[in-house]
């Protein structure tokens, strides 16, 4: 995926529409119709190979993975509103504020009212960057999302503050009441939530457990505690559990029952007898004035449960092209990196700098240096860059583990009757005909590049020669023997073998940039000492083939790649000396996530083929 394939305008069309009781709620404020919106998020799940919703005749539900992605995008979003509109004054110190919520995740009253308040903070302290975090999610493994944890501009001690359900009888000395959340009943459509009987179960949710414990206290106390049923289930399941077990009936606090997408379909009821469970704002470390006013915007924001809106100017490109200058000095050095002209390279800074407001470089014949604004900004160019590129490789971690979408690159096929193109084949189909609902994709690509795709998440797994650095790998054993591939009007004097100097000296048509085989093939001739100098240089073995055919060339390849040409006589193979050139296959993955079934499934396949008889091949990682 390049750096195009997570737009942030798109991102905040999906965090807006999930914050809204109906997908034509969200195109009316857009100004977009519902059906243009719902091809956009059709583009969003392609980009990231994750899907969000479940469609239905009533509308769209949100799974499990579009929680997640509110959670994450919405943090990236304000991250990019931070960098445009904070224009902190040069060398200032930066604060950061964390917030963590003691809460169960909603995209409720809580969730939209910590947005808000976010994002008019940077108004009134433009040097304070908010991180928060909800209890009990790991969304915050990409690190520190703010990209401050290393920077010497960091105070020392940054403020905290948690938010979380407290005891209205029993208050904290320090807490700071934020807001009083009264319990509901919640059932299908037609189910009449508001006239329960005596006698009826209710259910509880897997929720925080303070407020279970007070729950179910206050149960005992009024009698009530035998008609508690418990499920062990999210909140955010509330539109799949009430779908699928239309006559539960479930108990818990308003905010998880908020207005957002995919819970029109409900009715719900205040809950006899009343029970409100309070929600406070506690400061601790350096939080000072600014937790304050956190805390205050926070209780006013809850008051009303309104949308967070985020209308992003910056985009992607306009990003990659300002980090790509202040690391390498200078725009026309920034477009060879990106292989761009450097006209486009100017111009998406140029559009960075007229949305910030501001000048970010100095402009010199000798180059470009950052402004002291530009100094500030880049701090969190780079963050965004690193959480954008975080998004799309936990997407498809999160595809491969929920939904059984593997994505797997191997080396461009030399032929389709190839030994390797029916190894691979054959791997595919057996996993195919065992798992027909997985959902499996199969690219090729140079050896280069897929180490790349793998790196950036954009692969699940690769097949491939030469092993770089910084991935894990299981080896497949060795490559099929290569032999020179020559049109028969070449002499080749009957040899039935050729060493590697016999080879250089060939008119060769190779792709040494972009074919492992022939990157191999060139190693093993400078291992020795000897230069290979090719007549053309080709990015496809087909084309390679094809020009063989018709001149007196030759080419490096397996002989089984192009069987049918050699039987016609076509073409002729020469086997090279195989202790002189032989090359190796793995499989490879990232080194920084574990695999889901669908992908240790797929891995243990490809040994089993390439390695008959020979056991489990063990995984070496980075630096072994």
């Amino acid at each position: 995926m390049d750096k195009a394939g997570l737009e942030l305008s798109l991102l905040s069309k999906f965090v807006l529409a999930c914050q809204s009781p109906r997908l034509a709620d969200a195109a009316k404020e857009l100004g977009q119709t519902p059906s243009a919106l719902s091809i956009a998020f059709h583009s969003l799940e392609a980009r990231l190979g994750l899907k969000l919703f479940e469609r239905r005749s009533g509308g769209l539900d949100l799974l499990p993975s579009a929680f997640w992605l509110f959670r994450t995008g919405s943090h990236l979003l304000y991250l990019e509103q931070h960098a445009r509109q904070a224009h902190n004054t040069p060398g200032r110190r930066v604060a950061k504020l964390s917030v963590e919520l003691d809460l169960n995740f909603a995209i409720g009253r809580v969730s939209k009212a910590l947005l808000r308040t976010a994002q008019q903070m940077i108004a009134n302290f433009p040097e304070l960057l908010v991180d928060w975090h909800f209890a009990g999610l790991d969304d915050d493994d990409i690190g520190d999302p703010t990209g401050l944890a290393g920077s010497e501009k960091l105070p020392d001690k940054a403020g905290h503050l948690r938010i979380f359900y407290g005891d209205v009888a029993q208050p904290h000395p320090d807490a700071v009441h934020l807001y009083d959340d009264p319990w509901i009943v919640v059932g299908s459509k037609g189910s009449r939530v508001d006239v329960l009987q005596p006698d009826d179960h209710v259910t509880l949710l897997r929720m925080r457990r303070e407020i279970m414990d007070a729950m179910t206290g206050f149960a005992t106390e009024q009698g009530f505690a035998d008609r508690l049923r418990y499920r062990d289930e999210e909140p955010t399941q509330v539109s799949a559990i009430l779908r699928d077990h239309p006559q539960t009936r479930l108990l818990m606090p308003a905010n998880l029952m908020p207005r957002r997408l995919g819970l029109t379909r409900h009715e719900e009821a205040p809950f006899a007898p009343r029970f409100v469970s309070s929600l406070y704002g506690e400061a601790s470390g350096a939080a000072g004035k600014y937790g304050k006013a956190f805390l205050d915007m926070m209780r006013r924001n809850l008051s009303e449960e309104q949308s967070a809106v985020f209308t992003p100017l910056l985009t992607t490109r306009q990003i990659h092209f300002f980090n790509l200058v202040a690391q390498t000095g200078s725009i026309s050095a920034a477009a060879r990196v990106a292989n761009t002209a450097q006209s486009s390279a100017s111009k998406h800074i140029s559009q960075l700098e007229e949305a910030i407001g501001v000048p970010l470089l100095l402009r010199t014949e000798e180059g470009a240096t950052l402004s002291p604004f530009g100094q500030e900004v880049r701090t969190q160019t780079v963050g965004i860059e690193e959480r954008q590129d975080w998004i799309v490789r936990k997407a498809h971690d999160i595809a491969a583990h929920s939904e059984a979408r593997v994505t797997i690159g191997t080396l461009p096929s030399s032929g389709h009757d190839s030994a390797l193109t029916e190894k691979i084949a054959h791997v595919m189909t057996r996993i195919y005909s065992r798992h027909p609902d997985w959902q499996l994709q199969i690219v090729e690509s140079s050896n280069t590049m897929l180490h790349e795709r793998v790196r950036s998440g954009d692969l699940n797994l690769a097949l491939v020669g030469m092993v770089h650095a910084q991935v894990a790998r299981i080896g497949l054993g060795p490559t099929e023997p290569l032999c020179v591939i020559g049109n028969p009007a070449i002499n080749f004097g009957g040899r039935k073998e050729l060493g590697l100097e016999d080879v250089v000296a060939l008119p060769l048509v190779l792709g040494r940039h972009h074919l492992s085989i022939h990157q191999s093939f060139v190693d093993a001739a400078r291992e020795r000492s000897l230069r290979v100098k090719s007549v053309v240089e080709v990015g496809s073995l087909a084309l390679a083939i094809a020009m063989v055919r018709q001149a007196p060339l030759c080419t490096i390849l397996p002989a089984s790649s192009v069987r049918g040409d050699i039987e016609a006589g076509n073409l002729v193979a020469i086997p090279i000396r195989q202790e002189e050139v032989s090359g190796a296959l793995s499989v490879i993955f990232s080194a920084d996530r574990e695999l889901s079934e669908a992908e240790r499934i797929i891995v243990q396949e490809f040994v089993r083929v390439f390695r008959p008889g020979r056991g489990a091949a063990p995984v070496e990682m980075p630096g072994d």
